[in-house]
């Protein structure tokens, strides 16, 4: 008995504290072939607090000789929990690797704090917002990756899922539990893709320049 109101204690603790919103950050550098604005866009993964929620794919093209980055600039989070609750952390979980790539095979995640930003009170409880930015700072998401071709880009993808950690306390029990938006070894984890180029060698303008140059005088004398 006393275990059967230890675990529904536990249980209904479990479901009054959670992640509620969940947002990412990415910085597109301006030198791609798309030209995208360099400045930080902030996606929904979960709840409203942005303008859009993550797509498919960021529909870029970047190109890391001519300077291309992408970068995981900043994440957000919304905590609610019981007066007697606490959320401790949130912490943003990613991955990068090539699309098409079998479960067994992809990277472990890495994980992004998200650091506590302010709190405000409903009724007894309480909301948090998480916030990070320049701190713990940008992520090169391009680290050790291989690109393509002109021809034949190779597509990426961006893999996330969030944790919040919390400790509860009901009638005289304790304990800790993790919310998750998604989890390791959730299939549907949000995800988005980009494709991955080398800017073409100076030289190989050059060839292409001469051949285009070559190509023409024979038309004119022919």
């Amino acid at each position: 008995m006393a275990f059967l109101v230890s675990l529904l204690a536990t249980m209904n603790s479990s479901q009054a504290n959670t992640v509620y919103a969940l947002g990412v950050g990415f910085s597109v550098d301006a030198n791609t072939l798309d030209a995208i604005n360099a400045a930080t866009t902030f996606y929904n993964l979960a709840g409203t607090d942005h303008g859009a929620s993550l797509p498919s794919s960021l529909g870029v093209t970047i190109n890391v000789n001519q300077g291309g980055s992408l970068l995981l600039s900043g994440a957000t989070a919304k905590t609610w929990q019981s007066s007697t609750d606490s959320a401790n952390s949130v912490t943003l979980f990613y991955r990068v690797y090539e699309s098409g790539t079998a479960l067994a095979s992809r990277p472990s995640f890495t994980s992004y704090s998200i650091l506590f930003s302010n709190e405000f009170f409903t009724d007894a409880n309480v909301n948090k917002y998480w916030t990070s930015t320049s701190n713990p700072g940008a992520v090169n998401l391009l680290s050790g990756l291989t690109e393509g071709t002109i021809a034949t880009p190779k597509t990426y993808t961006i893999e996330l899922y969030g944790e919040g950690a919390f400790t509860w306390s009901n009638g005289g029990n304790s304990g800790s539990f993790s919310n998750y938006v998604n989890n390791s070894s959730n299939p549907n984890n949000y995800t988005t893709q980009f494709n991955l180029v080398p800017e073409p060698s100076s030289a190989s303008l050059l060839t292409f320049a001469l051949s285009g140059l070559l190509a023409l005088r024979r038309r004119r004398n022919a």
